[in-house]
C-alpha cells in the first residue's frame, strides 16, 4: 500500500466491495498484490512492482508519466501478451502480470537534452562545482568563460591579501563538498588533516585546491580563460521551451569578438566586485597609508611597530586584525558605528559538524567562553541578537557575517586590539577625530574595510530590471549565485559557502533538466511567492545582490514547493557529521586551535609583551557541554567523537514502512483514493453506490 500510493497510484480498499450488511454485489475488484515486471521495449532493462490486481493500466501509465517527468501520460504505451498475440492494452484494463512499456527512454527520468550547451559564467569557487557537477552527472555540453587566467575567481584571485585565511574550516568550504562528490570518489574523499589538507589554508593552498579538483573532474578543456561575456540577447519567449540565447564574449587576450547560441546560463558574479568608496576630510594631509583592506592593499610596509585603524567592523575587517598582528603591529584600532558579533573558531566548526541547524540561543552559549575571557561583554546584549527576556531562543540579524577567528579575541586581551564604537569625522596628520570628540593619535595605516558593493554591468548585461527568487527576471534558465549579505537566522546550518552552493547548484540544476517541473511550480504560483529584488541606485545595490533573507527565503520556497528538487543532493545532514569528524575531529581541531592561540602568545611576548599567559577557553570537557545541550535541545544523541559505525539501513530513496507511515497513507486512500475509484467506477453503478456507502472507518486491508 505504501509502495504505490508512494508512486501516486490509487489503492483500492476490498471493503468499498461492500455494502454495509457485507453482502456483495455487483463486480468485485481483487486488492490482492502481485508483483508486475515490466519490460522496456527493445532493451533488457525491466522494473517490477508490488501492484493490487485491480490497478488499472491508465493509472500506472500517469504515475510513470508523474515519475519519469513525461509531459503526455497518453505517450506512453503499454503492451500485454494474450494468448499467442500481444495487444495494447487499454487505460481501463487491469494491469497484465507482464508489460511491455514503449514511449519512455528509461525507468529513470531522462534529463531533457537541450539543443545548445549551458553556459557557466565565472570559474571561481561556485563556477568550478558547477563544472564539477554537471561533468558527474555525464552533461558535458557546457561552456565556462572566466575574465581570469586560472581557477579562483575574483573573491581568491583580486580581493583576498596574499595573508588572507579561510576563516571557516576547509572541510566546509573544500569545492568537492557533497555526498554525492563523495560517491563519486574524486579528491581523496574526506579533506582530513592526515591527509595534508590545513583546516585554515591560505590564499596560495586555496588557489591550488582548485587547480587540484578541476583536474580530478577533468574540467580545464570546457573553460576559456580571459574571456568576458559581453552582452546577452535573449530569442525568443520566455515562456518558450524553444527560447535560447545569443551570447557576445570578448576575448582579451585575442582582441577578440565572438558569438554562440547557449540554452541555460549559470551566473555566478559573487558580491564581492567593488571597494565601497568614501573619501574622508582631510586624508591628503593625514600622512600615512591609506588603503583598502583587500586586494594586498593594506600597506604591508606600514605594519611592523605602527599603529594601525580599521574602519568597518565585517568579516574582511577581522581578517585584517589577524594580518595586522602577524606582522607586528603596535596597537590595531578597530573604528565601528555599531560591533557586529564576532565567532571564535570552535562555535564556527560545532555548526559545520551539526546533522541540524544549531539554535542561535546554542551559538550565543558557545560565544560565552571566550566572550567572558577576553572582555567582549555579554553576546546576548548584542545589539543584532533578538530574544525573549528567558533567553530561550535568539535570532541574530546583522548587515555583514560573523568574522571568525580568535585571534581578535586574543589581541583584545593583550591590548593589542581594541574596538572603538563610533565614526570618523575628519582627519589631520596622524590623527583620527571621531564624531564624540575623541582622538586617534598616533596613527601610522589607515585602512578602509567598510565593505563592497555590486556591479550595475551585471543587470545591463542580461537585461534585467529585478531578479525573482535566484532567477533573473524569473527565468529559470538564468540562475544566479551571489554571496548573499549580511545575516538573518535563529537556526544556523553554516557559516559557509560549501553547503549552500551545494544546495543551490542540485536543485535549480533538476529544474533546468526536468522543464515540467517548473511548469507545475508557475501552475502553483511560485514567481508570485519568490522575493523580489530591484535595482536601488541610491545604495549602490544592483538587483543581483540580494540579502541572505531573500537568499533563504528562495531556497525555502522552491524546496517547499519541488521537494524532489530539495532532496537532490543526497543524505547532507550525516554526510556533514560525518565528513567533519573524518576530516578534522573534536580532539584534532581542538589542538589545533590552541596550537595557535598559543603561538600568538609566544611571539607577543618575544615582542616583549609581559601580560600573562591566557589558558584556551575551549576545552574537551566545554565542548562536550555544547554535545549535551545540542542533545538535548534537538532530542536525539550526538557524540563529540562523530558518528558510530555505520549500519545497515535502507536506501534513501525508500520510504520507511512504520505505524505513522501506514495510517499517513491509509488516511490518503480512504478520502482522496476513494474518490477517484468512485469517479473511475462510474460504469460499474453498484460498486460506485457501495464505495459511497462504505464506512470510511472500514479498516484498510493490505497484503
Amino acid at each position: 500500500m505504501v509502495k504505490m500510493a508512494s508512486m501516486g497510484l490509487h489503492v483500492f480498499n476490498p471493503a468499498w466491495n461492500k455494502v454495509q450488511d457485507s453482502t456483495t454485489i455487483g463486480k468485485k475488484f481483487s486488492g490482492s498484490v502481485r508483483d508486475v515486471t515490466f519490460k522496456l521495449f527493445g532493451t533488457d532493462e525491466t522494473l517490477t512492482l508490488p501492484l493490487q490486481v485491480c490497478t488499472k493500466v491508465g493509472d500506472v501509465k500517469a504515475a510513470f508519466a508523474q515519475q519519469l517527468m513525461v509531459n503526455d501520460a497518453n505517450s506512453i504505451v503499454f503492451v500485454a501478451k494474450q494468448g499467442p498475440n500481444f495487444r495494447k492494452q487499454l487505460d481501463m484494463e487491469e494491469i497484465a502480470s507482464k508489460v511491455t512499456v514503449k514511449g519512455i527512454e528509461s525507468f529513470k527520468p531522462v534529463p531533457r537534452k537541450w539543443p545548445y550547451p549551458t553556459l557557466i559564467i565565472g570559474a571561481g569557487y561556485n563556477g568550478l562545482k558547477c563544472c564539477m557537477h554537471h561533468i558527474k552527472a555525464g552533461d558535458t555540453n557546457i561552456v565556462c568563460y572566466d575574465r581570469f587566467d586560472r581557477f579562483g575567481g575574483y573573491c581568491w584571485l583580486m580581493d583576498a591579501n596574499k595573508t588572507s585565511k579561510l576563516q571557516t574550516e576547509f572541510g566546509s568550504f573544500h569545492v568537492w563538498w557533497g555526498p554525492d562528490f563523495l560517491e563519486y570518489g574524486k579528491c581523496g574523499g574526506y579533506p582530513s588533516v592526515s591527509k595534508g589538507w590545513e583546516i585554515w589554508p591560505k590564499q596560495k593552498e586555496l588557489l591550488e585546491h582548485f587547480e587540484y579538483a578541476a583536474d580530478e573532474y577533468g574540467v580545464r578543456p570546457y573553460v576559456t580563460w580571459k574571456s568576458n561575456v559581453a552582452a546577452i540577447d535573449i530569442i525568443g519567449d520566455k515562456n518558450d521551451i524553444n527560447r535560447y540565447y545569443n551570447i557576445t564574449v570578448n576575448h582579451t587576450d585575442k582582441d577578440e569578438t565572438s558569438e554562440t547560441r547557449v540554452s541555460v546560463i549559470w551566473s555566478f558574479p559573487g558580491s564581492m566586485q567593488k571597494n565601497r568608496q568614501i573619501e574622508y576630510p582631510g586624508e591628503e594631509t593625514f600622512g600615512g597609508h591609506v588603503g583598502f583592506g583587500m586586494g594586498d592593499q593594506i600597506g604591508y610596509d606600514c605594519l611592523e611597530k605602527k599603529n594601525i585603524a580599521i574602519l568597518g567592523n565585517g568579516a574582511f575587517a577581522i581578517e585584517n586584525v589577524r594580518t595586522c598582528c602577524e606582522y607586528g603591529c603596535n596597537k590595531v584600532y578597530v573604528v565601528t558605528r555599531r560591533k557586529n558579533l564576532p565567532s571564535p573558531r570552535v562555535p564556527c566548526w560545532f555548526v559545520h559538524q551539526g546533522p541540524a541547524p544549531t539554535p542561535g540561543k546554542l551559538v550565543l552559549q558557545m560565544f560565552q567562553p571566550m566572550y567572558d575571557l577576553c572582555g567582549f561583554g555579554d553576546p546576548w546584549e548584542y545589539w543584532s541578537v533578538h530574544a525573549d527576556k528567558n533567553r530561550t531562543r535568539a535570532t541574530i540579524i546583522q548587515g555583514s557575517r560573523f568574522g571568525i577567528g580568535d585571534v581578535t579575541f586574543l589581541a583584545v586581551a593583550y591590548g593589542k586590539a581594541e574596538y572603538v564604537q563610533d565614526t570618523l569625522k575628519r582627519l589631520t596628520f596622524r590623527t583620527l577625530h571621531l564624531t564624540s570628540g575623541r582622538k586617534l593619535e598616533e596613527i601610522d595605516n589607515l585602512c578602509k574595510a567598510l565593505g563592497v558593493t555590486g556591479d550595475f554591468s551585471f543587470d545591463r548585461m542580461q537585461k534585467m530590471k529585478e531578479i525573482v527568487g535566484n532567477w533573473c527576471s524569473g527565468d529559470y534558465r538564468r540562475p544566479v549565485m551571489v554571496d548573499p549579505l549580511g545575516m538573518n537566522a535563529a537556526n544556523f546550518t553554516t557559516f559557509s559557502t560549501g553547503i549552500g552552493s551545494h544546495g543551490f547548484i542540485h536543485s535549480n540544476k533538476y529544474i533546468i533538466d526536468y522543464p515540467k517541473e517548473y511548469n507545475l511550480l508557475v501552475a502553483g504560483g511560485i514567481l508570485q511567492a519568490l522575493p523580489r529584488q530591484k535595482a536601488d541606485e541610491k545604495l549602490d545595490k544592483p538587483a543581483y545582490v540580494t540579502d541572505v533573507k531573500h537568499a533563504v527565503t528562495a531556497g525555502f520556497i522552491v524546496g517547499g514547493l519541488c521537494p524532489r528538487a530539495d532532496q537532490q543532493g543526497g543524505d547532507v545532514a550525516a554526510y556533514k557529521h560525518k565528513m567533519y569528524h573524518m576530516a578534522h575531529g573534536t580532539d584534532v581541531f581542538l589542538s589545533e586551535c590552541k596550537k595557535s592561540w598559543d603561538m600568538y602568545q609566544e611571539t607577543w611576548k618575544q615582542q616583549g609583551s609581559t601580560h600573562d599567559y591566557i589558558p584556551y577557553p575551549y576545552t574537551r570537557e566545554v565542548v562536550e557541554g555544547f554535545f549535551k545541550d545540542y542533545s538535548e535541545a534537538l532530542g536525539f544523541p550526538l557524540s563529540p567523537d562523530g558518528p558510530p559505525a555505520e549500519e545497515a539501513r535502507p536506501a534513501s530513496s525508500e520510504i520507511p514502512v512504520n505505524d505513522d507511515t501506514i495510517r499517513y497513507f491509509g488516511t490518503i486512500v480512504e478520502t482522496d483514493h476513494k474518490q477517484w475509484w468512485a469517479s473511475s467506477s462510474q460504469s460499474n453503478t453498484q460498486l460506485s453506490m457501495n464505495m459511497k456507502m462504505a464506512s470510511t472507518n472500514q479498516q484498510l486491508v493490505t497484503a
